[in-house]
């Protein structure tokens, strides 16, 4: 503040008046303004002077105060033992610096787990939910599996029933194959009459049987043929 102060006077002594004469001079400011203007300037450096003594007076009194003190302070702690206190204080500085450094690398290190542990944490997450995407696709692949295996266990069944049926219908087919071959074979063995040929009550039975027979047995045939057509479609819709 003295420093400060001791300028600002100097400016006030300087500057101020310089300006001013100068403005009378060229015509600037009236007469009345200019002598208006110095008695407040130099009321403004008379309040500075006062105040710059009594800033010099207390700072008088102050250096005086602070040679007292470290007279006193000389006069009650020794030189060595001062030095000693502040070269131990200087060290316990120091160590606290090092502590200080210590703790700041141990926290960028705490920071650097717990960023780690998090990036790993939302890793886990993301792994997470992706195996349970790839569970739910797999289960539902499962029971897509599992209603194919039945349909096949169907299929299976109605083809093991179509076989079964084809069977039938073969045995059946060569039953009646036997059954025309025989009546025509007794139809070829019985006598042929002279003159109007007039056919026996047997031999009108045993051709209306074998008429009878031939029917069903194309009839059977047609059958056996749509049968084994659906039993070829169902394996190969079981194998596809």
């Amino acid at each position: 503040e003295l420093g400060a102060l001791r300028e600002r006077l100097r400016e006030h002594e300087a500057e101020a008046p310089a300006w001013l004469r100068q403005a009378q001079a060229e015509g600037w400011v009236a007469r009345d303004e200019h002598a208006r203007a110095m008695a407040a300037l130099q009321e403004q450096v008379r309040a500075l002077r006062e105040r710059l003594a009594q800033l010099e007076a207390a700072a008088d009194v102050k250096a005086r105060e602070a040679a007292r003190l470290q007279a006193e302070l000389a006069a009650a702690v020794p030189r060595a033992q001062h030095e000693a206190a502040e070269a131990g204080l200087r060290a316990e500085a120091a160590e606290l610096a090092q502590r200080l450094q210590e703790l700041e690398r141990r926290h960028e290190k705490t920071c650097e787990e717990v960023f780690r542990v998090q990036r790993q944490a939302l890793f886990m997450k993301s792994e997470r939910q992706a195996a349970e995407d790839r569970l739910g696709a797999a289960q539902k692949q499962l029971e897509q599996a599992q209603d194919e295996a039945r349909r096949l266990q169907e299929l299976h069944g109605h083809a093991e029933d179509a076989a079964r049926l084809v069977r039938d219908r073969d045995r059946k087919i060569t039953e009646l194959s036997k059954e025309v071959f025989r009546l025509k074979e007794a139809l070829n063995a019985l006598p042929k009459l002279g003159g109007t040929p007039q056919s026996p009550p047997n031999t009108a039975m045993l051709q209306a049987r074998i008429r009878a027979l031939e029917e069903k047995l194309e009839e059977t045939e047609t059958r056996h043929s749509k049968v084994v057509t659906l039993y070829r479609s169902h394996l190969l819709y079981a194998v596809q």
